[in-house]
């Protein structure tokens, strides 16, 4: 009579482990992520490899990159710290403008830190 019971409760155990797993982060999001870079590494001053951990390898994991965290349960991009990308130069650069339609992926981001950087403005829905 016990084995029943016991073979419902590892179910139980093995479909809350399931639940709760880590998801890896959103291929769409990743592939924003890379864009911004692209975008950041243009538009900014600085001189050493920009966010060296921002790859576009198929095995690179975005949850696990410099400055981003992810929502451990949807994979979805929720925080991503990006100041000082200027830090290496000595000046900002004169109005330098965002391009907003970069940030339109993350539909859970919460916290965006842009600071000090020099940004002047936004761009609107404008490509590269």
């Amino acid at each position: 009579m016990e084995w029943p019971l016991v073979r419902s409760l590892l179910w139980v155990l093995v479909l809350v482990a399931h639940i709760h797993e880590s998801k890896g982060c959103i291929e769409e999001e990743r592939m924003s992520l890379l864009e911004l870079k692209a975008f950041l590494k243009f538009s900014t001053n600085y001189i050493k490899p920009l966010l060296p951990s921002w790859v576009n390898e198929v095995k690179s994991e975005c949850c696990g990159w410099e400055r981003v965290i992810c929502n451990a349960t949807t994979g979805h991009v929720i925080e991503f710290y990006l100041s000082n990308i200027n830090q290496e130069s000595n000046y900002y650069p004169e109005n330098w403008f965002l391009n907003r339609s970069l940030l339109l992926t993350f539909k859970e981001l919460r916290i965006l830190d842009l600071s000090h950087n020099g940004i002047g403005g936004w761009l609107g829905n404008e490509g590269m």
